[in-house]
């Protein structure tokens, strides 16, 4: 069935913006449920590995959910930059960067200071619910703290050093997103000078270094391979005008039945042949970003859902606020109700999620009632 571009492009914007909220979800999730193997409260250690039922949903997540968030935000706002830019003009460029700073640099500078005010205050109130650290009060460690921090002001005595050596998050972890797409946007005109004269070619180089550089090299590379190739692909969707219904629409069954088959290949991957999930899950990724938009796009047409303006617009103010409670929670919940079974540690895993997100949603309800201008500063909203 044809639509008219009016329709299209309601269609193509109502998508995007169906899919804020549940990728937000979906990163709380994965932090939720994350990589460590040991969980210690008070002195307890909980193995996790040894939970059969825990350690299940924990693969699923790893499968189906993890790696697939940022890259997906990370199109949408290449996407969205270059939207109506029929050339980067110093102009058109400046104006992109002064909305940026409102929209992503003094959000990021805020929701840091928070994160590490949050850390000082709870190892002075709250010591059980934060892991031993060694404390930098250098200006240097402040600073990395904002950029790397394994070498900020908090750096945790029980961190592995290759672990520390290969990851470069901000006090804030969620954060990363935040930084890495700065950094891409700063590098804007490049990147429309290339896709203008190379065209799709520059997004296959791209595509071609991800897929191979980020299987060895971990940490840093990945995370800036991850930005620009596919802020980069969503940037040549717009610049090219590209019709994402018809491009991706394509193969709506075809990104189903493979994100899909790689989700389950990680699964049995992470049991039995660990040293592939790395490269299964980069091809999970590609596969997702087409299985997601493609599934945002049959919920709209068959009207079984439409975008929420709330929840649309608390998306962001969860991504950067998640991190900082929901592991207290966590370890709250595994004080005042400590698990004696598989069941029961999985029963908290899985509590921590919809009571992140209802505090979350009324903390944003009452700033938007209360205090809209801070909440506009905090969320980045023009």
């Amino acid at each position: 069935m044809s639509l008219n571009m009016n329709t299209r492009e309601k269609l193509r914007s109502d998508s995007l913006n169906l899919l804020r909220f549940p990728l937000a979800i979906v990163v709380l999730i994965v932090h939720v449920f994350n990589n460590e193997q040991t969980l210690s409260v008070q002195g307890h250690e909980y193995d996790l590995s040894t939970l059969p039922w825990f350690m299940g949903v924990s693969h699923f997540v790893d499968g189906f959910l993890r790696g697939q968030s940022t890259n997906v935000y990370f199109f949408i706002s290449g996407y969205v930059f270059f939207l109506g830019v029929a050339a980067l003009t110093r102009k058109v460029y400046q104006k992109k960067l002064y909305n940026r700073v409102k929209t992503l640099l003094i959000p990021y500078i805020i929701w840091n200071l928070i994160a590490l005010l949050i850390v000082l205050f709870g190892r002075m109130y709250a010591p059980s619910l934060f892991p031993a650290a060694e404390l930098d009060y250098s200006c240097a460690a402040f600073l990395n703290t904002f950029w790397d921090a394994s070498h900020g002001m908090f750096v945790p005595i029980a961190a592995n050093e290759a672990t520390v050596a290969a990851s470069m998050y901000p006090q804030n972890m969620a954060l990363w997103f935040v930084r890495d797409l700065m950094i891409v946007v700063i590098c804007t005109p490049i990147i429309f000078y290339l896709l203008k004269r190379i065209r799709q070619y520059f997004i296959y180089l791209l595509g071609i270094a991800w897929l191979a550089l980020g299987i060895w090299f971990f940490g840093r590379v990945n995370q800036l391979l991850s930005a620009f190739f596919f802020f980069s692909w969503g940037a040549y969707m717009s610049i090219s005008n590209k019709n994402m219904l018809a491009e991706f629409g394509r193969c709506s069954k075809l990104s189903a039945i493979l994100y899909i088959s790689f989700s389950l290949l990680h699964i049995v991957a992470a049991c039995w042949m660990p040293d592939l999930c790395a490269i299964i899950k980069r091809f999970n990724a590609i596969w997702g970003l087409l299985f997601f938009y493609n599934l945002s796009v049959w919920l709209l047409n068959r009207k079984i859902c439409k975008p929420n303006a709330f929840l649309a617009s608390a998306s962001f103010f969860i991504y950067v606020s998640h991190g900082l409670i929901c592991n207290k929670i966590q370890k709250a919940l595994f004080l005042v109700f400590p698990p004696s079974s598989d069941l029961g540690v999985l029963f908290v895993y899985v509590a921590v999620v919809p009571l992140t997100i209802a505090i979350l949603l009324s903390t944003f309800w009452l700033l938007r009632r209360y205090a809209p201008a801070f909440l506009k500063v905090i969320a980045g909203r023009k």
